[in-house]
């Protein structure tokens, strides 16, 4: 099947785990490149968090000529401090930049949760508290309730969670008190722990790959993404279609 459209995510130097599971969400119906973002040597990840901000205007133009329909940076972290109104005007302003949509993760999740109409949600995090503390306080500001939250761990180990460690974490959520399950962070490897716990939760189980992958199928004009990502994420998938 030939793509539909050509889309760009921007991406930290140590990430593992986005490429590839867009890649899989997108196979067939969007062609993926990716922009990685250069090392910080000798820096800790607040440090990092608060740096890559000052990289995105310049990130999201190192795709030359090629026609992308849209660009997603692939991090959620950077934008919890910003709050939902600074995380916005700063996708605007790239927009305008880069003469064609953007999105940050978290936004991407904001959307997915929007189209979803999902008010309580569970936060699934890998993070150490202090970035814990700024996500909840992020969803909080879109006026959702975050009825849960979930930690994997006490440091960030994301790039490293096996899959039981995340597959425990997901048996930990009380889905009677949540509309969605959010597991932030672009690191975190999710699609095999989302497929296996698919089979046991009804709920949407949004990862920030999932909602990346998604609002780049939205916005190349794909009306479906591959079999894959409609397994994980039935209820996204369903809305490309409307």
């Amino acid at each position: 099947m030939r793509p539909a459209a050509w889309a760009g995510v921007l991406v930290p130097p140590s990430n593992p785990s986005i490429e590839p599971e867009l890649a899989r969400c997108l196979e067939g119906r969007v062609a993926l490149y990716a922009s990685r973002f250069a090392v910080m040597p000798g820096t800790t990840l607040e440090q990092r968090n608060r740096r890559y901000l000052d990289l995105y205007r310049d990130g999201v133009t190192t795709f030359g000529e090629l026609a992308l329909r849209a660009i997603a940076i692939g991090l959620t972290g950077p934008s919890y401090r910003l709050l939902p109104g600074g995380d916005r005007a700063l996708v605007r302003e790239l927009t305008a930049h880069a003469g064609v949509p953007v999105i940050t993760a978290s936004a991407a999740i904001d959307d997915a949760l929007t189209a979803l109409r999902a008010r309580r949600i569970c936060v699934v995090s890998p993070y150490p508290q202090w970035l814990t503390d700024e996500s909840v306080a992020y969803w909080r500001g879109t006026e959702r309730e975050v009825a849960q939250v979930v930690k994997i761990s006490e440091t960030f180990r994301a790039y490293s969670l096996t899959n039981a460690e995340i597959g425990s974490a997901l048996a930990s959520v009380d889905t009677n008190a949540v509309d969605a399950i959010v597991m932030s962070g672009t690191g975190m490897l999710t699609l095999p722990a989302i497929l296996d716990a698919r089979t046991r939760i009804g709920l949407p189980i949004l990862s920030s790959n999932l909602c990346c992958a998604w609002w780049l199928l939205a916005h190349a004009g794909a009306h479906d993404g591959s079999a894959l990502f409609s397994q994980a994420a039935p209820e996204l998938a369903a809305t490309l279609s409307k």
